[in-house]
């Protein structure tokens, strides 16, 4: 990085940091604290989130895992939490990325 960049990013963090102490509303790209923590984990080479690029987190043999990884494991939260669910009918065309489960899960979902 050169000065001038080092410079930009110290007074924008600085910006930040006076704007959460006057009150104004926090959002991920406005939290000093946040910010300066995905730059030490990318500093460390650790993988962004692929499906928001709102964090990231220590690989796993190289790769981003799972539970880390947003929409994929969120998605599979959301379809364990209605497969448990008394009483309610979940179609296999709502399984998505996660036609394993049909396979794993017998006669648990509706055609």
């Amino acid at each position: 990085m050169t000065h001038d960049a080092i410079h930009n990013t110290l007074t924008y963090l600085r910006q930040c940091r006076a704007a959460r102490g006057a009150g104004y509303p926090v959002a991920y790209t406005t939290d000093p604290a946040w910010l300066v923590q995905m730059a030490i984990n990318r500093r460390a080479g650790w993988p962004d989130d692929p499906s928001h690029q709102r964090g990231s987190c220590m690989p796993v043999q190289g790769r981003y895992p799972h539970k880390g990884g947003g929409d994929w494991y969120q998605h599979l939260a959301l379809i364990s939490r209605e497969v448990n669910t008394s009483r309610l009918v979940v179609r296999k065309a709502r399984l998505g990325e996660h036609q394993w489960l049909a396979k794993r899960l017998l006669q648990r979902f509706d055609q």
